[in-house]
């Protein structure tokens, strides 16, 4: 049985709490948020009740914000109470009704704990039942170690501080103290899969294997503690063949095909928006042509295979890319850095930068245009005759499809003058005939 000792120390158990810090119940007007609220409001925790009215079942929607209303009235603690439309959210994002109403909720307590200095937790009554039907939702769903662990008793400020109290010992204690609160009618209906779980499929394991929601969490225990195992592994994999260069993280393949299973993988790729679902992509790519890419499902970066190296890098984008410059004197920045135009002497001249230059200044016709390469794009490579594709200069570098990204030629009328930071076109170098000098100096540390 519950005692009102028993909720600081619960508490206490999960997250560092300070005296004095204040707690955001979350209060449906249900049984398990209720006692939840009355067993920190009778241990004098600095509390305050938020309710979510999701406008889903009419009447029942107005009766429980009304009971929450005079639940805080009663307590004389602070209430904070939204209403969301959400169906219509639901839709626009293409998410089911209960996980829109999980995004709605959480965002609205993150907002009201950013928004408040004394708050400082987020406390929810998520009890044992509660897991247990989390792991086997889970498990059937399909689903990677971290959902086998169930629900976490703390996610960032979020502490979940009944996770290891029985729905059974909240109702006695509901019935123990006269704990008033109201019942959602939608919790009695199997249209939703969490009650058709909890209502169905659990009683009818419970028949042939009567232990089977405590076996549930003691899996989801078990695998926890693999799973600490094994980010341990991961940790030590990363500091030894997760390069980082500038924004970009270099992976060896030759390490990764040492691993005949995907877990590994989807490990280092996860914290980059790469889904479970994914990782079978992913593993291809090792095998695959250089240049060949995956997306991320966030659409943030894509993982790009790169002859010995899988690159993680960011998904570039395609707005600015040409920016003109009218005239010398300019200072041009763009995504790769920053481009000076200045004029220079003769005898300023030094060779053997490739982030400067010296052009022929009659042989510029501003405005000059500043652009990404693109194919079929050639120059004359300084000290030669002939002409050469720049696709075949990057090749020849050997420059990785993500480096080809971020190159930019600097071009006057039809032609490329400059490579930029790479290569200057032969027909714009200063020669005896040269009176006027332009210096054009690339600062890549600005970008």
């Amino acid at each position: 049985m519950l005692a009102l000792i028993e909720i600081k120390k619960l508490i206490a158990a999960i997250a560092p709490v300070n005296t004095g810090d204040g707690f955001l119940i979350a209060a449906s007007g249900g049984m398990d948020s209720t006692v939840l609220a009355f067993l920190c409001h009778e241990a004098g925790l600095k509390i305050e009740l938020a309710h979510c009215n999701f406008m889903l079942r009419d009447e029942e929607s107005e009766r429980d914000e009304q009971f929450v209303r005079a639940l805080a009235a009663k307590w004389n603690v602070p209430l904070h109470v939204k209403k969301f439309n959400t169906a219509s959210f639901a839709s626009e994002k293409k998410l089911s009704i209960q996980e829109a109403a999980r995004q709605l909720r959480y965002n609205w307590f993150q907002e009201l704990i950013d928004s408040t200095k004394h708050l400082n937790w987020v406390l929810t009554a998520h009890h044992q039942e509660d897991n247990a039907e989390t792991i086997a939702m889970h498990f059937f769903r399909g689903t990677g170690l971290r959902g086998l662990m169930g629900i976490p008793a703390r996610s960032g400020n979020v502490i979940r501080p009944l996770l290891t109290v029985s729905h059974n010992d909240i109702q006695n204690y509901a019935a123990a103290h006269h704990v008033e609160f109201v019942t959602d009618s939608s919790n009695l209906k199997e249209d939703y899969t969490r009650n058709y779980f909890r209502h169905t499929i659990l009683p009818a394991i419970e028949k042939v294997f009567p232990t089977v929601k405590q076996n549930l969490l003691d899996n989801g225990k078990r695998i926890e503690q693999a799973d600490q195992l094994l980010q341990i592994y991961v940790e030590q994999f990363k500091k030894k063949y997760l390069l980082q260069k500038q924004n970009e993280y270099h992976l060896s393949i030759a390490q990764l095909k040492k691993f005949e299973h995907t877990s590994l993988l989807f490990e280092l790729l996860h914290p980059f928006g790469f889904t479970p679902g994914q990782v079978g992509e992913a593993a291809l790519l090792l095998n695959a042509r250089t240049g060949a890419q995956l997306v991320a499902a966030t659409g943030q970066w894509r993982l790009i295979k790169n002859r010995k190296q899988l690159i993680i890098a960011p998904l570039l984008s395609t707005k600015n890319d040409y920016i003109e410059v009218e005239s010398i004197n300019e200072e041009i920045k763009y995504p790769e850095g920053v481009l000076t135009f200045l004029p220079a002497k003769t005898s300023e001249i030094t060779f053997g930068n490739e982030k400067q230059v010296f052009v022929d200044a009659k042989l510029l016709q501003f405005p000059l245009l500043l652009r990404k390469w693109k194919e079929g794009d050639y120059f004359y490579p300084l000290g030669m005759r002939k002409k050469k594709k720049v696709s075949r200069l990057l090749i020849d570098l050997k420059f990785s499809a993500s480096e080809k990204e971020k190159v930019w030629v600097l071009t006057t009328g039809d032609k490329i003058c400059w490579v930029v930071g790479i290569r200057l076109d032969d027909r714009f170098k200063i020669t005896t005939q040269t009176n006027e000098v332009i210096q054009v100096v690339l600062d890549s540390d600005l970008a």
